[in-house]
């Protein structure tokens, strides 16, 4: 089942920034850190880039802050959060974020149920760590996602990849691991995630192999 779930708690940052500063922001990654810390990257629009940095050294649940990259009205932005995290909330239950986003100090989540976990559960526990949500429909997903769809191609490529493998592929993309001039090192980004440098080398090595392999071996084939 999907559930799609509004929420107005000011505890939760994206929602609450989004309120102060009348902005977008949505959720890109996510990744659990060794330290029971997340690390989460959020695209804001509608707010300038040193409004967001500055609301986010005044918030009590987010302890470090980076601007990745900077837009004409906002940017986006990597945050190491210890507080109140939505898809924390969902995967403690067993359900799945989808997509987390906040407009005007309104967050809206859509999140994936599996057969084997209860519903009504989840929303129960949902209200629970955030009292001010809703629940707006619960439906059914089990239709297949067409290939020749963007969301199709990415979840092609995706299931090539372990989950370690995407996850190191995508926090690099996002900390600008492959811009020129990179913006964060292998070091960096492996210290972000809780690994060694040489694991996070090895994994993003080979999701990149895949990855690549995937495109040439669809052009050899066609």
């Amino acid at each position: 089942m999907e559930l799609e779930l509004k929420l107005r708690d000011r505890d939760c940052f994206f929602v609450d920034a989004s309120a102060i500063a009348d902005c977008r922001v949505e959720l890109e990654h996510m990744v659990n850190r060794s330290d029971d810390r997340l690390l989460e990257y959020f695209t804001v629009n509608g707010a300038p880039p040193d409004r967001v940095l500055s609301m986010a050294e005044e918030s009590t649940i987010i302890d470090e802050a980076r601007l990745i990259n900077r837009g004409i009205d906002g940017g986006l932005f990597e945050f190491v959060v210890s507080g109140p995290c939505v898809t924390t909330t969902l995967a403690d239950t067993g359900a799945v974020a989808r997509s987390v986003s906040a407009e005007s100090g309104v967050g809206a989540v859509l999140a994936d149920v599996p057969a084997h976990t209860d519903v009504r559960h989840v929303v129960e526990q949902f209200r629970n760590h955030h009292p001010e949500s809703d629940l707006v429909a619960c439906r059914d997903s089990e239709e297949p996602i067409p290939i020749r769809t963007e969301r199709g191609a990415h979840a092609t490529m995706a299931d090539r990849l372990t989950d370690k493998q995407y996850e190191v592929l995508r926090t690099a993309y996002l900390s600008g691991y492959f811009s020129w001039p990179r913006r964060t090192t292998a070091e960096e980004c492996a210290e972000m995630i809780g690994i060694t440098q040489p694991t996070f080398s090895q994994h993003i090595r080979v999701a990149q192999e895949k990855i690549i392999g995937q495109l040439f071996d669809d052009i050899g084939d066609s």
